[in-house]
């Protein structure tokens, strides 16, 4: 996750923070990783904007073992989740939805995932965090950024890896990466397309980031996540 390599047991629940590059391997051949994402607009509602920018610049990646306290509740959820979205009975969106909610407020309550003591940094780089979110595909400058939040470019670096343990540039790599990921599984689009659409500035400079990354290039991580689906 990121760049930690991390080893995991039968069981064991993962939790990557938004946009943060991630890879799994098996040494054994009939192992399983059951994946479970959202987008942030199913709970945009319900929260207030200040703490959406903590859940979702979250930079904490963590392993829930059995020995965890919340485990046994979060893996009740998770399979709950599986199960309703399997059978999918009258308005199982709305069930899955409650709870996605329900998993969100146990993150919160383990208070080992989110770190709301940061909630003043995150309030100040809010701005460029939304900005990034929406245009990972243009040209983003640290500039453009710190003008967001009326400061010089070297101060906005600090308080923005200050806030996200990253800095700007890792940042927007990360997202851009991540976008990548999601439309290399789609099968739907080249790999010129797809460096195109995620905003890095060549096919070659996608290429090289994406293998210093995920340890292959993206034509073969593409032919690995066909075989898997």
């Amino acid at each position: 996750m990121g760049m930690e390599k991390y080893h995991c047991h039968n069981n064991e629940i993962l939790y990557i923070s938004p946009h943060t590059v991630h890879q799994a391997v098996s040494n054994t051949p009939d192992a399983s990783l059951c994946g479970f994402v959202f987008h942030p607009s199913l709970i945009k509602s319900y929260l207030s904007e200040d703490d959406r920018a903590i859940l979702f610049a979250c930079e904490n990646s963590m392993i829930f073992s059995k020995k965890n306290p919340f485990h046994e509740e979060l893996s009740n959820i998770l399979k709950n989740v599986i199960s309703i979205f399997n059978k999918k009975p009258r308005a199982y969106k709305l069930d899955i939805t409650a709870h996605i909610l329900l998993l969100l407020s146990l993150l919160i309550r383990s208070g080992t995932v989110f770190n709301f003591e940061k909630n003043d940094r995150f309030c100040r780089i809010r701005p460029a965090i939304e900005y990034i979110e929406e245009n990972y595909s243009q040209q983003i400058s640290i500039s453009d950024l710190s003008k967001l939040i009326n400061v010089c470019d070297d101060y906005f670096i600090r308080i923005f890896k200050a806030a996200t343990s990253r800095t700007p540039t890792a940042y927007i790599t990360d997202v851009r990466l991540h976008q990548a990921l999601r439309l290399l599984s789609l099968h739907q689009y080249s790999i010129s397309e797809i460096s195109d659409q995620t905003g890095f500035s060549s096919i070659q400079y996608f290429s090289r980031i994406f293998k210093e990354r995920m340890g292959l290039s993206p034509s073969e991580y593409a032919k690995i996540s066909d075989t898997k689906t």
